[in-house]
């Protein structure tokens, strides 16, 4: 009987834990969109009011207002999210990760940089707020554009959503800027913009839809692309190829080669081509410092590219530091000024 017992208990148990740990997997994987609030602590101000916003598409917007700051009090972040048990994570292109541990279905704790619980009496919860209330980012954004039909879309980097972009504002010199670099109407390209996030209807069918409006048109970027969030290229014996020097876009030419470089690890040789003709050297790599030495080409004349070439010369000789995000490196000088970008190719 003692035995018959036990065994029922432990069902009971085992059945009661398993039903908990699937309340708290099943917490993000419905009833989309989902938000979250609550003032955590500030080491400068009263608090900082959060507000996240969880979509089904594994994107997320995050509110963070600073009382008592003044007006540019408000920040935001974009980025994707990911769920493993009960811990809730945050990519985006923030140094540090943000992180929160799942404690029920209403209740995020947020954990501290070495994704541990937080020891403290002060609040670190955000609560599931009873009905969504959304966030609409107002910052800089960086997406794939494209423009066709009158009309533009704007797939941005971090959430991987598509918006449509509002006919207004800065509108036209986005597309301006748009039109000076893409070899045809469906060519999506690499855009900087400052703006804001609004919920708009569809001009043909009324459906509420997100519209980015843009207050400037900074920047177009031929060739590069968004990369992946949460992986970072190596920097040895990668192909890199050059995508702004300078910060002006290079832009490729069937009529010279394309610039690029490539650190080889074995005996740390530098080769590629400054656009006109192939290069080689070597380097010093130590952490985050870069130095490139004898280098040298081959000499033949180019029609075109000869500029840009002897700027790209220019530049690897003062190199001194490195950096890279995602696909993208970039090349800077002793005073951390960035000099040049590239961008990662898998070659075939």
């Amino acid at each position: 009987m003692y035995k018959k017992w036990f065994i029922g208990l432990s069902t009971l148990l085992f059945i009661a834990c398993s039903s908990e740990q699937q309340d708290v997997r099943s917490l993000i994987t419905e009833h989309f969109p989902v938000s979250y609030s609550g003032t955590l602590p500030c080491a400068d101000c009263p608090g900082i009011d959060y507000r996240l916003n969880l979509f089904a598409d594994h994107s997320y917007y995050l509110q963070m207002h600073y009382q008592e700051s003044g007006d540019a009090s408000t920040f935001y972040q974009l980025g994707q999210w990911t769920q493993q048990d009960d811990q809730l994570t945050l990519l985006s292109d923030e140094p540090q990760q943000t992180a929160f541990h799942i404690e029920n279905n209403n209740t995020l704790n947020l954990l501290d940089q070495q994704l541990q619980p937080i020891n403290s009496p002060l609040n670190y919860q955000l609560q599931r707020d009873a009905s969504f209330q959304p966030v609409y980012p107002a910052k800089q954004f960086h997406g794939m554009y494209r423009y066709m039909a009158d009309s533009g879309i704007f797939e941005e980097c971090l959430t991987g959503q598509r918006w449509f972009v509002a006919q207004e504002a800065d509108n036209r010199a986005l597309e301006t800027l748009y039109l000076e670099y893409a070899d045809d109407a469906n060519n999506a390209l690499l855009a900087e913009v400052t703006g804001s996030l609004e919920s708009r209807p569809n001009s043909d069918t009324g459906v509420m839809q997100p519209t980015l409006i843009v207050s400037q048109a900074e920047h177009i970027w031929p060739g590069e692309s968004c990369g992946q969030l949460g992986y970072n290229e190596n920097l040895l014996n990668t192909y890199w190829k050059l995508t702004r020097l300078h910060d002006e876009p290079i832009e490729g030419s069937d009529q010279q080669r394309e610039p690029a470089l490539v650190l080889a690890s074995e005996e740390q040789r530098l080769s590629g081509s400054d656009g006109c003709n192939r290069i080689m050297g070597s380097f010093q790599l130590k952490e985050d410092k870069l130095k490139f030495s004898h280098i040298a080409s081959t000499m033949m004349a180019c029609a075109e590219g000869m500029e840009t070439a002897q700027q790209i010369h220019f530049m690897l000789e003062k190199v001194r530091y490195w950096q890279i995000e995602g696909l993208h490196l970039e090349l800077m000088d002793a005073d951390g000024g960035v000099m040049a970008r590239f961008e990662a190719v898998h070659l075939r």
